[in-house]
């Protein structure tokens, strides 16, 4: 799932620390909770270099589920995903006297438009526009990137497979995944890995409805980029292409000889055809890409 951080009840640098997962916005437990993490959330949320645990609890108490206890961090980390916890529970707190409050030193920097654009080139667009790939010069090819927080990232190769890769055919409308590639294998990226650690089971609709380990990762780097490899446009982009190749809506100006005319069982034959050896060829992908993966 995608991960966002906030501070509610107060305003944008101060408040209750609440985190976005699994498509719900919960609290954070105090067990464990330092400065360092208080400057670590700051930081992230562009709210000054410093912050402080607030013990008076003057933000209210959260409704939603408490959702991680026991963070540690160190002075090596820059983002809060990169640290230790608890497992994630709805439950981490025994009570809602152990949520975290927090106070930044700093206010929120104005920020260019782009800087938190949600949409690459509008300001509203669907999932298939947050996502690319980079490579060959059909998009149906390449490194996979996604767009977050205003930039284009990429994806680490880490547990990347075919289910993965196929979610990412489909939502680019490219038809079924033919190999799922890893080690920059269209090269390396640069900016931001957005994402590690994706598991889609194959069926989902788009990359975001898959379970994913978020954000910046320190245990990956752009060698780890990965790709897809897809078959090529999906069959109801041929179906639409192909069908005013044979069906006209206005009368021929000439009438048809015989030599000439094509029946609508002959036509229906050739693309059936056509459409029998794609599937084939798509089949014939993936056996290979299989044999090659138990190599």
């Amino acid at each position: 799932e995608f991960l966002d951080l906030r501070l509610a009840d107060g305003n944008d640098c101060a408040g209750r620390l609440e985190v976005f997962y699994n498509g719900t916005w919960g609290s954070i437990c105090s067990n464990h909770m330092s400065q360092l993490i208080a400057t670590i959330v700051c930081k992230h949320l562009n709210c000054g270099d410093g912050g402080e645990i607030a013990r008076d609890f003057t933000y209210g108490r959260g409704c939603g589920p408490t959702w991680l206890d026991h963070i540690e961090c160190t002075e090596q980390h820059s983002s809060l995903w990169q640290c230790q916890s608890d497992p994630w529970d709805p439950h981490s707190c025994d009570n809602r006297a152990e949520e975290t409050h927090i106070s930044c030193t700093g206010r929120k920097k104005a920020m260019s438009p782009a800087t938190f654009s949600e949409c690459p080139n509008s300001t509203s667009c669907s999932d298939k526009e947050k996502l690319r790939v980079i490579g060959r010069k059909d998009g149906c090819s390449g490194r996979v990137e996604i767009w977050h927080q205003g930039s284009w990232g990429t994806v680490c190769d880490d547990s990347w497979d075919m289910a993965d890769a196929n979610v990412v055919c489909r939502q680019l409308g490219c038809g079924s995944a033919l190999s799922a590639l890893s080690e920059a294998a269209f090269g390396e990226g640069s900016g931001p890995i957005w994402l590690e650690k994706v598991h889609c089971k194959g069926t989902e609709l788009s990359l975001w409805d898959c379970p994913a380990k978020p954000l910046f990762s320190e245990t990956c780097d752009h060698k780890e980029d990965a790709a897809v490899d897809c078959s090529g446009y999906a069959l109801v982009h041929l179906i639409l292409y192909l069908l005013p190749l044979h069906f006209h809506p206005d009368p021929p100006r000439h009438p048809a000889t015989e030599t000439t005319r094509i029946s609508t069982s002959v036509i229906i034959c050739i693309f059936l055809g056509a459409l029998l050896c794609l599937v084939l060829a798509i089949l014939a992908g993936q056996i290979r890409s299989a044999r090659a993966q138990q190599r």
